[in-house]
Order: structure tokens, then sequence, then C-alpha cells
């Protein structure tokens, strides 16, 4: 196949996939940005089990490297947690943990520790203390850091991830100096992803280009007295500079599982390809019209004549189908230069696709839902696991 349409990645062995399991809903937060309704939603252990080894089996056959991050709901919740990583242990695969961080102690940390193929373990970090207990609850910003910190103190790689959003982005400088100042190995940051949700939240592009400028300064910043890592590996960040490009992967190098066994391309982009405890997971990936169009990795028509077309294939499918409907859209904050000779083309530079939207028609902002925070790691590459969710 040409460049435009590269054979699918699901067929080429040797390389990462990335399964998000959500193992159950449960949580012990009500976080105001959770897309979550129904908390009851579990699987039995033996459940778990079968769903374990259908995805040991589509890595084998593919001949892929398979990472798990294992998350909720609050995954800390579930006794089955320590055993299905044992299972990944015993069968050489890495995983991750995404969690918000209140329940960690020394006893959790210490059994973390002594897992080998645990890649990094995930707190989300919503802002300054004032904000993050705002969305999570009092108290929970200090009990996120003071987790975090035992982590560092029993050696397993520490990330923070932020969701940002109108009403914490010009934070964003000061969680990653709150990062920094714990010692945390890796930030990220993306947006918040609205699930019928009210899109008041979602960030003007004005305001995501404010958002990448900061990460973009703090990503080439050297600090004397921190290592920690400020990562650029999310869509549409590399348009201030730092050569970080990255590519959707929902239903190429990504699938999500809930904790009913259904299986999605990406948790944030809530499309249904089946459910793995009445179908096996293999012939769903295979069956699927979804996960076809989605491997062909098109790129949008107003992109077509980008320089960046090909390393970046039209920025973030989740944000773009949450607000028109189309996952093959260019993302909707992209401040790029578009084709002009697009019929579908935005006004480039002075506003995105949503922005001029919005101008012409503002029910857009009065939908009510539930919204996505980010999805996991910064980089399958990089990190050992692409998307998780925030705990």
């Amino acid at each position: 196949m040409n460049g435009l349409h590269p054979e699918p990645p699901a067929l080429m062995p040797g390389k990462k996939h990335v399964l998000q399991w959500h193992i159950l809903h449960r949580c012990n937060l009500r976080c105001t940005h959770c897309y979550q309704d129904d908390y009851a939603a579990e699987c039995t252990h033996e459940q778990l089990e079968r769903l374990f080894f259908q995805y040991l089996a589509f890595c084998r056959k593919y001949r892929r490297h398979g990472h798990i991050n294992f998350t909720g709901g609050e995954p800390l919740l579930s006794h089955d947690l320590f055993p299905l990583m044992q299972l990944c242990e015993e069968n050489g695969m890495t995983f991750g943990l995404l969690t918000n961080g209140t329940l960690l102690d020394d006893a959790l940390a210490e059994r973390l520790e002594k897992l080998r193929r645990l890649s990094f373990v995930q707190v989300s970090i919503d802002g300054t203390r004032e904000t993050h207990d705002r969305v999570r609850g009092a108290g929970n910003f200090d009990k996120a850091f003071a987790g975090l910190r035992l982590l560092k103190k029993h050696g397993i790689q520490t990330m923070a991830a932020f969701t940002c959003h109108k009403g914490n982005y010009t934070e964003l400088r000061d969680v990653i100096k709150a990062v920094r100042k714990n010692g945390i190995d890796r930030f990220w940051a993306d947006r918040l992803i609205p699930m019928g949700s009210s899109r008041e939240q979602i960030l003007s592009t004005a305001e995501f280009r404010s958002t990448v400028q900061m990460l973009s300064k703090e990503h080439t910043r050297r600090c004397i007295r921190s290592r920690t890592e400020i990562h650029l590996n999310r869509s549409l960040q590399f348009l201030e500079g730092g050569n970080c490009y990255y590519q959707c992967s929902a239903g190429i190098d990504l699938l999500t599982l809930l904790a009913d066994g259904t299986l999605l391309p990406c948790r944030r982009l809530p499309l249904p390809v089946g459910n793995c405890l009445e179908t096996d997971l293999t012939e769903l990936f295979e069956q699927s019209a979804l996960l076809r169009d989605l491997q062909e990795r098109r790129i949008p028509e107003e992109c077509m004549c980008c320089p960046k077309a090909e390393l970046c294939r039209g920025g973030a499918k989740c944000l773009t189908y949450a607000v028109t409907g189309d996952y093959h859209r260019r993302d909707i904050n992209c401040y790029y230069p578009v084709c002009s000779a697009s019929p579908k083309a935005a006004e480039p530079m002075n506003g995105g696709f949503y922005d001029n939207q919005k101008k012409q028609d503002p029910a857009m902002s009065d939908r009510s839902g539930h919204a996505a925070a980010p999805d996991g790691a910064p980089s399958s590459e990089s990190i050992g696991g692409q998307q998780g969710i925030s705990g």
C-alpha cells in the first residue's frame, strides 16, 4: 500500500500492543469529570482469567509485545488485581497501573516493588491543591502526592498525568512545579474529552496553543534539582517544536476492555466492537469493520496538503469524534494552516474547527453528560504502555 494507507499495524510482528483494561468500575472517589455511569460492573475471577488468556493468545497470534495497563474505577479496590499482575509476570507481559493514588500505603508499595514486569504507576493530578480537591474531594491532592512519594521510595517508576480543560489549564506550570519538587519521574498532559458532556470545558484553540507552548518550554528546560521528564507525546504537541510526533493508535496498537467485557478501540473513542465474554477477542478484532477502518489511518481531507500530515494523520480522533461525530475530520484544535482547496477546511491559524463552529452554532456548548480524562502513558514505545485512563 502507499504512504496514505499503510499495512495495518496489527499485522506487523514485533510491535508493541497495549490493552487498557478496566478490571472494575468501582471507585472510592466521585470525580466531577468522570465519564462513569455504572459503578457496579465487575467480572468474576474466572472471567478475568479467561479475558487475560484471550489477550495473550491475540498477542501470540500476531507476534505482538503485549502490555496491559490495569485501571478502573480504582484498580486497587479489586482483589483480582495482584493475581492478574502475577499472570503477566508468569507469561512475560509488561504492565502498568493507573490509580488515583489515594489508597497507596507502604504495604501495597512493597508488594508492587516485587513485580519485575511492572513498568510504571500513574497517578492523576488535576491542578493545584484547591482545584484537585474540588474535582476529587478534600484532602486527595496530598494523598495523591503521598502515594507517588511512597512509590518512589520503593524504586517504582512514577508518572503524573494532567487533564487540561478550561478550569485548570492555567495551572499547568504550577502542577509541573509540584511534580518536579516531588521528584516524579515522568509527567504528561492531554486534553479533556467530552463524552456527551458539557462542552464548555473543552479548550479553545488559543487555550490549547498556550498549553502546548508551556509544555514545550518545560520539555526543553533542564532543572538542576529535578530529573522529571516532561513529555510531549500526545496529539498536536509537536506544533511548538520538540519533534515529538504522535498518531492516534486506537484500534491499531491499542484496545480497551471494560469491566463488563466490552471491547473498544480506546476508552476515549467509545464505539463498541463487541463483548469478549460472548465472542473471543481475536475473533472480534478480525471481524470488526470499525477496527479495519481505524487501521487504515486515513489522513483527513483537510490535512492532505499539510507537510506534517504523514507524521500526525489528523490529531486526536477521540476529541474530533466527541465534538463532530466524525473521527475522520481534522483535530478541532489544530492551528496549523489547512488546505484551502478542501471543502471542509476551517479557517487557518485564527481558530480551530471547534472555535469556528461555536460561532455558528452556540448549542455546541450546551450539551450535558460526562467527560473523559486523558489515557495513560505518553507513548507505547517510550514508556511501555500507551493508553490508560486517568485514575
